[in-house]
């Protein structure tokens, strides 16, 4: 018994010790941590962003150049890893005084194609809503709304001084108050027109509507060129890379301008189904920021001529829009797409798919079909009924709106 006296007493110093060893350390990180948090719950409101659609793996042995399997895109599935190419890709490692992608603009094609064209449209209606007409000239784009969140990316940049505003004319980050819109409205008003000029040479040199185009750009972004918050979506029109896909799928001619500034030329001859997966999503990305006008270090935080060079390319996605659904009609009803909808309609497909992606769209198409037999929009809107694919309807009513 007198033996186990001192273990015992060395056991019970041996654990005190022990307790005082951690609990002093972890009172000191916790203390360390109330007074310094590393991250915080922002007390400001998200704003509601387009959900991006990943897009799938192919594999390089159900490449084709027919593009009818691939029009509707599916989640990716994780659990299958991309096939491995068999063709190495060639990286492009540019020149320092190259300055090319920087300032890229892409050519405009020598022949132009309109969608009704691609659509294969029998009759054009005379009675067009506005927003589907040719405006006649530049002074026709002219308008004069109020945008909040315009207002507050340029109070948040310096361009507008809403210091004698409550909170100094915000309502959050990315939305100005009452107060701060009247404050900024005369730039709000010459901001929203200063690219017309650019808008209307666009839509003559591309065959589109320009001020459908404007309308594009003034409900995604409000005429911000730059980042809104989420960076998977950027630019005027909110490019993300579902719609960057489309473009470089549908337009062969705009993909061989592009490619050859991010890749090696002989990987990008192969054409963009043709090269693995991580090379085109390497384009996709470098299609995303190519679009990105944002500039800490320029007056009013954009680079004013990335921003006008965007243009173009946010037109060749509308047209790549205009092919994909034709490519989605003529998947389900094995007819061109303008021999089972008219030219309205399908300008407000195109403008659905723009939206929420081929697959919403498809679905609704499909379903439609199959159900009614018809695809008029009256019809097919009511079908886009899952949550991700909701917005729709209500974005093709804005873009609508007089």
């Amino acid at each position: 018994m007198r033996f186990f006296k001192p273990v015992f007493a060395a056991v019970f110093v041996g654990l005190i010790l022990l307790l005082v060893f951690n609990i002093i350390p972890l009172k000191n990180r916790l203390d360390q941590f109330q007074q310094n948090p590393t991250a915080r719950v922002s007390d400001l409101p998200s704003p509601l962003l387009r959900k991006t659609e990943q897009l799938p793996s192919i594999s390089p042995a159900s490449l084709q150049k027919d593009v009818s399997n691939i029009a509707v895109q599916q989640p990716q599935n994780q659990s299958q890893p991309t096939t491995t190419p068999t063709t190495a890709l060639i990286a492009f490692t540019p020149t320092p005084t190259a300055s090319s992608f920087e300032e890229f603009e892409p050519r405009p094609p020598s022949e132009i194609v309109t969608c009704a064209e691609i659509w294969s449209v029998p009759e054009i209606p005379l009675n067009l809503p506005l927003v589907l007409e040719y405006p006649r000239s530049v002074e026709e784009l002219y308008t004069e709304y109020n945008y909040y969140y315009l207002a507050a990316m340029l109070i948040q940049n310096k361009v507008v001084d809403a210091g004698q505003c409550p909170y100094n004319g915000l309502q959050s980050a990315t939305t100005a108050n009452q107060c701060g819109v009247e404050v900024a409205r005369p730039v709000i008003i010459e901001w929203q027109n200063q690219y017309d000029s650019k808008i209307f040479e666009t839509g003559v040199k591309y065959g589109l509507p320009a001020r459908l185009l404007k309308k594009i750009f003034a409900i995604e972004s409000q005429f911000w060129p730059a980042i809104y918050i989420d960076i998977l979506e950027s630019g005027f029109g909110q490019l993300n890379d579902t719609g960057a896909d489309a473009l470089l799928l549908y337009s062969p001619y705009f993909y061989a301008q592009f490619c050859p500034l991010i890749l090696h030329p002989r990987t990008c001859d192969q054409g963009y189904l043709g090269i693995p997966e991580s090379a085109r999503a390497l384009l996709r990305g470098a299609l995303v920021r190519q679009v990105n006008a944002t500039c800490a270090d320029c007056p009013q935080g954009v680079n004013r001529q990335r921003a006008l060079s965007s243009i173009p390319i946010f037109a060749e996605v509308v047209k790549a829009n205009c092919s994909q659904i034709n490519q989605i009609v003529r998947n389900t009803t094995n007819k061109k797409a303008g021999q089972v909808a008219d030219y309205v309609d399908l300008w407000k497909l195109t403008m659905a798919n723009y939206n929420a992606g081929p697959g919403c769209t498809a679905r609704a198409i499909e379903s439609a079909w199959k159900e009614e037999g018809e695809l008029t929009w009256n019809i097919v809107s009511d079908y886009f009924t899952s949550k991700e694919c909701q917005s729709a309807p209500f974005y093709v009513s804005d873009i609508f709106k007089d």
